[in-house]
């Protein structure tokens, strides 16, 4: 599987919205940017444990097996170009940095309350992490 369609792959496991694809695909992509704290690859960072709840779902295997309906064949090869471009930065970051993101209907998760929300959506909360700062 190539990056772009592992990253499209989880798009159209997290959501069918393009501003929420673009979105999520930043956050990963942010979250590459500290390899660190999330990991050095995209398979790493999409396949953390407890990261992505749409990983190994029906909707992942839908993708994975690219066993679509019509639409979701149109929305998939949306995500397609989706992460082509936020990978190659043709795509800009909607989420001001965001490396986290929930969606409240379905979890309100702790960290939620923790760190700055940089961008909202109808469907998701994005947020970025900051270090907590130590007392003296």
């Amino acid at each position: 599987m190539t990056e772009t369609e592992l990253l499209a792959n989880i798009l159209f496991a997290e959501t069918k919205d393009t501003d929420d694809a673009i979105a999520i695909a930043n956050v990963i992509k942010n979250r590459l940017a500290k390899p660190r704290r999330f990991g050095d690859t995209l398979e790493k960072v999409v396949y953390a444990p407890y990261q992505f709840s749409g990983v190994n779902t029906p909707e992942w295997n839908k993708a994975v097996n690219r066993q679509f309906t019509p639409e979701e064949k149109r929305i998939y090869n949306n995500f397609q170009n989706i992460a082509r471009g936020v990978m190659i930065g043709t795509i800009q970051d909607t989420t001001g940095g965001a490396d986290h993101y929930y969606n409240p209907e379905i979890s309100n998760p702790d960290w939620g309350k923790l760190y700055p929300e940089t961008y909202k959506t109808q469907g998701h909360r994005y947020l970025k992490e900051v270090p907590v700062k130590k007392k003296k």
